[in-house]
């Protein structure tokens, strides 16, 4: 691989989000300022989708990517008088529209260039996935196989798109996935704090409940549930550590105001965790049992990608099962979850809370997640772009646009309630 003269600045082929300053390093990853991509270590992975080193390509102004960026945005503060990020909050409570994973105000004040996004809603973010992507790609190309059938000749009734999720009453049935780990993926734009605040804030403010991750990096195991008892409410969804740990966790959650709390399957397959020393776990039937009974709320499991796991885990007494592949960044060429969705809903004829979350983009990517027979769905990427764009009113803002679409989909499909949204409006000669 060819190296420009001095040093260079490479952009991860995978994710399309992950830039590498040989001048920079990057102490996160183990590699000290001034280490070249020749001496980056075959074992090096992306910090963000966990690529190798040969997913790294040069990157210069003549195939479009500028190293220097545009750094008008620091005059600008400092001629306001304060820092970036008060610039934003300023900025940003003089607009109403969520444009990009930089801001509501299409600049990139204040945030690490590499994440510099700038889509629109609707758009799909970087982080890409495991490997290839394809699992993450699959995920999109899914929900886009799935048409709707308009349904327009009935009597006209506003749209209702309030419902339930493990007794909790809601707006509507979206809520944000279980993130993490802003500080270790996305450079530090924000606290890990202010991260998991802003996401939980921005959903209740918005009248749904936020899902909340936790992670190893830095010692924020808890800062999820910290941000939960901060806020009021929301769901952790933590690492599969040792039982005994995660019943101490449990107990955390209950004292927090957690509505639900649950642990994510596939998470024994996290590098970040593995990286701090955290060892992470699969686990057998015996063991999901044991969780069950040790806490009083509703507990459920995120990961299920197949008809065995869904009924084993329901043969261990969850309440609730998540059908996600991570996003697409764990396992590599998995199937898309709007396809095993179906299949699960039909296994567990109706017994417990079924959610699922991958390449949710639009509010009419949740109606087809919903006619699939999901109880609820859940949006990682684009809220991760909302929360350090605009914060809590960033969550509020996407949640809008998407429960816009919602609206407007159930309006075309004569559906008036959630519970109306089924198979019938979807077209069978495209599913």
């Amino acid at each position: 691989m060819g190296v420009r003269p001095g040093m260079s600045v490479f952009l991860c082929t995978v994710c399309n989000t992950y830039r590498y300053d040989e001048a920079e390093g990057d102490p996160k990853t183990g590699l000290e300022p001034g280490t070249t991509w020749d001496d980056i270590p075959e074992t090096w992975r992306c910090p963000i989708c966990d690529a190798s080193k040969e997913s790294l390509k040069l990157i210069d102004e003549g195939n479009g990517e500028v190293l220097e960026k545009d750094q008008s945005h620091k005059t600008k503060a400092a001629e306001a008088g304060t820092d970036d990020l008060t610039l934003i909050e300023a900025r940003r409570r003089s607009q109403d529209k969520l444009v990009g994973i930089c801001s509501v105000n299409k600049v990139c004040d204040g945030l690490p260039e590499r994440i510099c996004m700038g889509q629109t809603y609707g758009q799909p973010i970087g982080l890409g996935g495991v490997g290839k992507g394809l699992g993450f790609t699959e995920n999109v190309r899914a929900l886009d196989r799935i048409k709707i059938k308009t349904r327009l000749i009935s009597e006209h009734v506003k749209p209702d798109t309030a419902t339930s999720i493990f007794g909790k009453e809601i707006s509507f049935p979206i809520m944000t996935s279980s993130l993490s780990g802003v500080k270790a993926s996305m450079g530090g734009g924000m606290t890990e704090m202010q991260f998991a605040t802003a996401a939980l804030q921005g959903s209740v403010d918005a009248g749904t409940i936020g899902w909340i991750g936790n992670t190893a990096d830095q010692g924020q195991e808890l800062t999820g549930l910290e941000a939960i008892k901060e806020v009021g409410t929301g769901i952790p969804i933590l690492k599969p550590q040792a039982n005994e740990r995660l019943f101490e966790l449990f107990k955390m959650a209950e004292d927090a105001g957690a509505i639900a709390v649950g642990i994510d399957l596939d998470g024994c397959g996290s590098t970040f965790w593995e990286r701090w020393g955290k060892p992470v776990y699969r686990k057998s039937a015996s063991e999901i049992r044991e969780l069950a009974d040790s806490t009083e709320l509703p507990f459920l499991v995120k990961g299920i990608m197949s008809v065995e796991d869904a009924l084993d885990a329901l043969d261990a007494g969850v309440d609730g099962i998540d059908v996600s592949n991570h996003g697409g960044r764990i396992l590599d060429s998995t199937r898309g979850v709007a396809d095993v969705l179906p299949e699960i809903v039909e296994a567990l004829e109706g017994k417990v809370t079924i959610t699922a979350g991958g390449g949710v983009r639009t509010g009419f990517d949740v109606m087809k997640m919903i006619a699939l027979g999901a109880d609820g769905v859940l949006v990682g990427r684009d809220m991760v772009r909302a929360v350090l764009g605009g914060g809590a009113d960033g969550v509020r803002l996407q949640f809008e646009y998407m429960v816009k679409d919602l609206k407007r989909g159930m309006l075309l499909t004569s559906c008036n309630t959630v519970a109306d949204i089924d198979r019938k409006v979807i077209d069978k000669n495209e599913s």
